[in-house]
């Protein structure tokens, strides 16, 4: 169980059943972002993640929750696909983005998956939006092609489609996480 870590004016915690409605609006919010960007506003208007699979990834994975000064400020949602550690959704609220709240989420899961014995990491995202896959590059994750064995991670891309999402170039990204090691600091 993720105890969470703490500083000055945040936590970051695994998230309960009593979260689902605050990162639903969180999500919400997020989604603004795409305003600025032409080709991505329908992005405001998609759905966000149903309770039933926040439940999902509180039951398989690891739901996520970063509060500043005891307010929810951002999430990320993982769970188990094909033998990997796959981001469902992440998101931070507008007036917290662009100050490392999504870094530490991400430095956060990549540690509960390789606890958890994951080797890789993967995530779907826009190929074209500045805090997608720019902004997952930085963090270490490349693009690739899912290949026949990551029937998991095509189907959650078949998904996307589906119910909208893919109305703008999207990509599946992945992160091979690395074992620290002690002497190169690593």
């Amino acid at each position: 169980m993720f105890k969470g870590v703490r500083d000055a004016t945040s936590l970051i915690r695994a998230a309960r059943a009593d979260d689902v409605a605050s990162m639903q609006a969180l999500e919400k919010n997020a989604a603004q972002a795409y305003v600025f960007s032409p080709n991505h506003a329908f992005c405001v208007h998609l759905p966000v993640r149903t309770a039933s699979e926040h439940a999902q990834v509180q039951r398989t994975g690891i739901a996520l929750i970063v509060e500043i000064w005891g307010r929810p400020a951002g999430f990320l949602l993982v769970l188990p696909i094909d033998g990997r550690a796959h981001i469902l959704e992440a998101a931070v609220a507008l007036a917290h983005q662009k100050h490392g709240c999504g870094r530490r989420l991400f430095a956060i899961a990549e540690t509960w998956a390789l606890q958890r014995g994951f080797a890789e990491m993967t995530l779907t995202t826009f190929r074209d939006v500045p805090w997608n896959a720019p902004f997952y590059g930085r963090l270490g994750y490349s693009i690739f092609e899912p290949d026949e064995g990551r029937q998991g991670l095509r189907a959650i891309i078949e998904d996307e489609a589906a119910s909208g999402v893919a109305q703008a170039p999207r990509v599946a990204m992945y992160k091979i996480l690395d074992i620290p090691h002690p002497r190169d600091g690593r």
